[in-house]
């Protein structure tokens, strides 16, 4: 069941600003140890930051994507696949396509612990904490345009 867009942005908005705030408090410079969990403050921030980047992307596409495109851009898209929503969000220069692939793709890689590879959580990290600026910022751009329209 699709959420209100007003309640779905409402949704987005605290996921954005608690994954803010856990970006704040992450390390800038990573290590092996941090991400092995043997630093237990490092780990609770992370998992923080992962459980709200990964909240944010879905109920983004669950519940904000489709719903303004429809109803704020007036495209048909309720019964179109989720890539003919993203490329008529493309078109109005909302977001791109292949990026929120990449979100998708990176949402995923998150869900894994890698304790065996500390260089790879490093990786996911690092790409994560760029994205979740991207993220941040279609939901401001999406909430501007709702607010505008009323």
């Amino acid at each position: 069941m699709t959420l209100p867009l007003r309640v779905a942005l409402d949704q987005c908005r605290r996921h954005v600003t608690i994954m803010q705030g856990a970006l704040a408090d992450m390390p800038t410079m990573w290590n092996a140890g941090a991400v092995a969990h043997d630093d237990l403050a490092v780990l609770r921030t992370v998992d923080q930051f992962v459980y709200r980047f990964i909240k944010l992307q879905d109920t983004l596409g669950e519940h904000v994507l489709r719903t303004f495109a429809s109803q704020i851009l007036a495209e048909p898209v309720n019964d179109a696949p989720l890539i003919d929503v993203l490329n008529r969000l493309e078109k109005y220069g909302y977001l791109e396509a292949a990026q929120w692939a990449r979100w998708r793709s990176l949402r995923n890689a998150l869900t894994h612990e890698y304790p065996d590879h500390p260089d790879t959580r490093i990786a996911v990290l690092e790409e994560a904490r760029h994205a979740a600026h991207g993220l941040a910022g279609l939901v401001e751009r999406i909430g501007r345009q709702c607010a505008q329209l009323g």
